[in-house]
C-alpha cells in the first residue's frame, strides 16, 4: 500500500451547538419578562378604564399610535449592534416626507415620488455611514451634526409652511385595519421577519455580532468592517424613509419641519429596553419588536389616566433605567445572596460546588444518552449506569467534605480574629 493509504485521517468535529428547548430558561428570558409587563399594563388599563378599553377600536387605536416609530426601530437595532449610535433618524425621516412632499405637491407621479423619499433617507445614512466607517468620525458626533444639518434644511426649505399632499396610501397605513388587525402591526410584523431572518439566520447578521463584540477581531477574521458599517448605515436612513410613509400617514397626511422631534430617543430606548446593548453585540429583534408594543400602551395608559405630558416622559424614563438595570442587578444579587447563604461567603467553597454541579451535569446527561442508547442490552445498561451513579456519590461526598473542612478553616479563623482584635 502507498504511503498515502497508510495516512490516517482525522475524524470530522462536530462544532455545531447542541441545545434544546428548555422552557425553565425560557420563561425567564428577558423577551417573555417584556411580554409579561405587556400584560401588566393591559391589565391596569383594563381595570382602570374597563369601558373604554373593552370599546370597539380602542387596542387598535394604541397600537397605531405606536407604529410611526416602528421602522427606525428596526434600523436602530442593527446601528446599536455595530456598538454605534445614530441621532439623525428624525430629521433623516422628515427630510424625507420632505422630498416625498414636495416631489407630490409638483405632480411628480406618486411612486417616483415615494421611491425619491426613501432614496433620500438612504442618501442621508449613507453620507452618516461615509463618515463614520471611511473617515472614521465618532458615530455619536456625525450624527448629531447630520441631524442639525437635515433639520436645519427642511426648515429652509418650508420654513412655517406645511405640505399636505401625499400618497392616500399613507393614512391608509396608517389608520386602517385588516380583519381588526392594524395594517401597519401587519406591516411592522412583516419588516421585523426580515430583519429577524437577517440578523440571526443569515452571514451578515453573524458579522454584525462579531464587529459588535470586537472590532479588531473581526477585521483579522477578513470581515470588511468599513463596508458593513456603511451597509448598516444605509440601511438606517432606508428605514428612515421607510418611516416616513408611517409618520405622515400618522400625522393624517402632513408634515412640517417642528415635527417628529424626540423620536430618535424613543427608538433607542425601545432597541435598549428590549435587550439590545449599546455596547454592540448583544440583542435580537424580538426583544425590541415587543418593547415597541409596550412604550405605545404605556404612553397610551399614561395618557388615559391623567397623567400630563412632562410626567408621561418622568415615568417613561425612570421605567426604562429600572428595565435596563434588571438583568444585571438581579444577576450581581442572586449571585451575592448565593455566595453569603449557601456557602457562607467563603469563594473557594462556592468555586467547587459550581465545578461539581457541572461534573454530575454531565454524568447525568451521560445517563440518559445511555439508557436512551437502543444498542445495549438492559443488563449493560444498568451496569453503565451504577457506574455512572456511584461516580455522581462519590463526587457529591467529596465536595461535601471539603466544603465542610474550608468552611471549619474559615470560621476557627474568624474566632482566633475576633480575639486578637477583641477590645481588653
Amino acid at each position: 500500500m502507498s504511503g498515502e493509504n497508510n495516512k490516517k485521517t482525522a475524524p470530522v468535529r462536530d462544532l455545531t451547538i447542541k441545545q434544546g428547548f428548555q422552557l425553565s430558561k425560557f420563561m425567564v428570558s428577558w423577551e417573555m419578562v417584556l411580554v409579561y409587563i405587556l400584560i401588566l399594563i393591559n391589565i391596569v388599563l383594563m381595570t382602570q378604564k374597563t369601558n373604554l378599553y373593552f370599546s370597539p377600536g380602542t387596542i387598535q387605536a394604541i397600537i397605531q399610535s405606536g407604529m410611526d416609530v416602528s421602522p427606525l426601530v428596526l434600523g436602530m437595532i442593527f446601528i446599536l449592534m455595530l456598538g454605534d449610535i445614530d441621532v439623525s433618524v428624525a430629521a433623516t425621516m422628515i427630510f424625507s416626507s420632505m422630498v416625498t412632499g414636495l416631489l407630490c405637491e409638483s405632480g411628480i407621479p406618486v411612486i417616483i415620488a415615494v421611491l425619491a423619499g426613501v432614496l433620500a433617507g438612504a442618501l442621508c445614512g449613507a453620507f452618516n455611514g461615509f463618515c463614520v466607517a471611511y473617515m472614521g468620525m465618532p458615530a455619536v458626533i456625525v450624527t448629531i451634526a447630520t441631524s442639525m444639518l437635515f433639520r436645519g434644511i427642511v426648515k429652509i426649505v418650508l420654513d412655517v409652511n406645511v405640505l399636505k399632499v401625499f400618497p392616500g396610501f399613507y393614512t391608509t397605513i396608517a389608520w386602517v385595519n385588516i380583519a381588526g388587525i392594524p395594517l401597519a402591526l401587519i406591516l411592522f410584523l412583516l419588516m421585523g421577519a426580515v430583519f429577524i431572518f437577517i440578523l440571526q439566520k443569515s452571514k451578515f447578521g453573524r458579522k454584525l455580532y462579531i464587529i459588535g463584540n470586537n472590532t479588531t477581531c473581526a477585521q483579522y477574521s477578513g470581515i470588511d468592517v468599513k463596508k458593513t458599517k456603511l451597509i448598516v448605515f444605509t440601511l438606517m436612513g432606508t428605514m428612515c424613509g421607510i418611516a416616513s410613509i408611517f409618520f405622515v400617514g400618522r400625522m393624517g397626511g402632513s408634515m412640517s419641519s417642528t415635527m417628529g422631534t424626540g423620536y430618535e430617543m424613543t427608538a433607542i430606548a425601545i432597541c435598549v429596553l428590549g435587550g439590545v446593548s449599546t455596547n454592540g453585540g448583544k440583542g435580537k429583534v424580538y426583544g425590541p419588536v415587543i418593547a415597541t408594543l409596550i412604550m405605545a400602551f404605556l404612553t397610551y395608559t399614561l395618557g388615559l389616566l391623567d397623567v400630563d405630558a412632562n410626567t408621561r416622559k418622568i415615568v417613561t424614563g425612570f421605567i426604562l433605567i429600572i428595565a435596563v438595570l434588571i438583568p444585571n442587578i438581579n444577576r450581581q444579587l442572586i449571585a451575592n445572596i448565593k455566595l453569603k447563604v449557601l456557602y457562607k461567603g467563603n469563594k473557594n467553597v462556592e468555586a467547587l460546588n459550581n465545578k461539581t454541579s457541572e461534573e454530575v451535569k454531565a454524568l447525568k446527561n451521560n445517563i440518559r444518552a445511555i439508557k436512551n442508547d437502543t444498542a445495549l442490552n438492559e443488563s449493560d445498561k444498568a451496569a453503565k449506569i451504577k457506574k455512572y451513579e456511584d461516580r455522581i456519590t462519590s463526587q457529591q461526598k467529596k465536595c461535601k467534605e471539603q466544603c465542610a473542612v474550608w468552611l471549619q478553616e474559615q470560621k476557627e479563623d474568624d474566632k482566633k480574629a475576633k480575639e486578637r482584635f477583641a477590645v481588653k
